[in-house]
């Protein structure tokens, strides 16, 4: 059986994302499997990319990996797991929820 690893206080963690955007995840190398799930009405983007401690945004709308709406999910696991930064951002109205799940 796998052991979450701490990550932003606890595991799984859920996210305000803004359409300014949002740092999600900062790369763990005990991480297994990292599964980001959209728990918002509105759809958002992903970005994978920026150095670790990176503290400027790289997401941009309708740009890098789109995650629909309402329970859409993207999955990093051993075959496609980086050392990089996952920034989210969305095009709607307010904050929105994003849910982070880290596995080691």
């Amino acid at each position: 059986m796998s052991q979450f690893p701490q990550h932003a206080g606890g595991v799984p963690t859920g996210y305000d994302v803004t359409v300014t955007g949002t740092k999600l995840y900062e790369p763990l190398k005990a991480a297994k499997l990292v599964v980001i799930t959209n728990a918002s009405d509105t759809p958002m983007y992903l970005a994978i990319c920026g150095a670790p401690g990176n503290t400027v945004n790289t997401a941009v709308v309708s740009s890098g990996i789109y995650i629909q709406k309402n329970g859409g999910a993207y999955e990093l696991n051993l075959v496609n797991m980086g050392q990089a930064q996952i920034w989210a951002i969305h095009s709607g109205v307010g904050v929105k929820r994003a849910c982070v799940q880290v596995c080691s």
